[in-house]
């Protein structure tokens, strides 16, 4: 018999290390991004969780940057 595959839900937020983590660059970076540029993100309690997955962000970013 079988083991059913279980798969780590996708993940709905990020504290800003993680993300940072994950995107390869530092905090001060994420910090510096004009505000237009920065990812989507909501307080909560003291802390920021970022709601933008990673490459959807970093997608966002080159299209920009392709525009410009």
């Amino acid at each position: 018999m079988q083991e059913p595959v279980t798969t780590a839900p996708a993940r709905a937020g990020w504290d800003i290390p993680s993300y940072c983590a994950a995107c390869g660059f530092s905090r001060a970076t994420f910090y510096n991004l004009p505000d237009e540029s920065r990812p989507r993100s909501l307080k909560l309690g003291r802390r920021r969780i970022v709601v933008e997955p990673p490459a959807a962000f970093l997608a966002r970013l080159a299209s920009a940057q392709e525009a410009a």
